[in-house]
Order: structure tokens, then sequence, then C-alpha cells
């Protein structure tokens, strides 16, 4: 699996050269959830007010404790140990699909675009994702709580983010963990980005869309219609 990365090998034991107190992390993360959550339960041209709220919060945020970019997961550091998780996403997804095949639900995700356009802006957005849930929430709870129950609790808010989906939610809360899991062991965001994208697209092809709503989450969850 691996060398496994402790906190005084990746620097994420702290959060240099600011340091804050307890309740300036957690004000920090209940800030940034916050302004999730209202991007994510707001409907119309106001949604994305929030949405940009959230990654100037996120970005001012990180750029004043000024991280690394190992740190922050953006290094090379640990992305050739980790690339087997990639490799795992890669074989769960065929399972999806094969699976989805036999059962009969198996049906076409890019509807009105090519495969390589709904990919490509499908891994920046799980790049974004990744960024927010390890770089921000996970260091954040990692220095609150310590690594291993940062784990659970980073992935708990993962998963929480994507209620009501009653598919999303199950699956984001095994997966949230897992992402965490190798982030706190390789420290990098990329591989977890691509193993996203492939679980992701792979769950939405598999699935029907009348579960999953097409993937939407939120207030989008409620209001989608089925075209």
């Amino acid at each position: 699996m691996g060398t496994t990365l402790n906190p005084s090998q990746t620097g994420a034991s702290k959060l240099a050269p600011h340091t804050v107190g307890g309740r300036g992390l957690i004000w920090e993360l209940a800030v940034g959830y916050g302004l999730l959550l209202a991007a994510l339960w707001t409907d119309g041209e106001l949604r994305w007010v929030w949405a940009a709220a959230v990654a100037l919060w996120i970005m001012v945020v990180s750029a004043y404790h000024r991280p690394s970019l190992r740190e922050l997961g953006l290094g090379w550091t640990g992305f050739v140990r980790s690339l087997w998780a990639a490799g795992l996403a890669a074989v769960a997804g065929a399972a999806m699909l094969f699976g989805a095949h036999l059962a009969g639900t198996l049906h076409p995700y890019p509807q009105h675009r090519t495969l390589l356009a709904v990919a490509t802006g499908y891994l920046v957005w799980t790049f974004q994702q990744q960024f927010m849930l390890q770089s921000f929430f996970f260091l954040r709870l990692e220095r609150l709580l310590g690594s291993g129950k940062a784990v659970w609790a980073a992935g708990g808010l993962f998963a929480l983010a994507h209620f009501p989906n009653p598919v999303l939610l199950p699956t984001t809360l095994v997966a949230g963990v897992a992402f965490c899991e190798l982030f706190r062991r390789y420290r990098n965001i990329y591989t977890l980005a691509i193993a996203q994208a492939m679980l992701g697209m792979c769950l939405a092809a598999a699935v029907p869309d009348a579960l999953h709503h097409h993937m939407h989450v939120g207030i989008g969850y409620l209001g989608w219609v089925s075209r």
C-alpha cells in the first residue's frame, strides 16, 4: 500500500507560519461549512453568490496561514505511492458498470456532451471538492481532533453535504472516510480527484437517474425534473 507519511514528515500537524487556537479553527470551519450549505440549499442566481463566497473564504483563509504545497496536498509527495488508489477506483467503477449491465440499469451518463468533455469537467469539479475536503476541512479537523478522528469527522461532513440524495449519502460517507484516510497517509489530492471522478461517473451511469437525480444534492435534488 506504500509508505505512510506521518504528520512530522508532511507538516500537517501545524498551519504555519500563522498559528490560531482551537476557537479560531472552529470559526474557520463553521463559516466555511455554513457558506457551503447556503450554496447547496439556495436556488437561482443567488446560489452562485454563495458559491463564490465559499471559494473566496477558503482561498483567503488558506492564504493567511501560508501553508506549503505539500501540506495542502498540491505537491507531488505521495503521488506515485498513492496511484494504486486510482487503479482500485477504476476496478470498482468497472464492476459497477458490469453489475448495472447485468441488472439492466446501465445508461449513458453524458447526455448532451461528449464523454471527454464531461470527464474533463467532472475531474475539475472533483479536484475542487478534494481541495475543500482535504486541504481545508481535514487539515483543520486534524489539528483539533487528531488524525484518526479527523478522518471520520471530515468524511461525515463530506457525506452530510450530499443530503438528501439517498444514493450519494451512504456512498460519500464510505468514500469520504476512505479519501481522508488516503490523504492522511499520502498527502496528495491529485490521485483522490482522479479516483473520485472515475467512481462518480460510473455510479451516475450505473444507477438510474430517478434515484440519484443526475447526481444533484441539496435543493437541486429536490427540484430535479427528469428530461
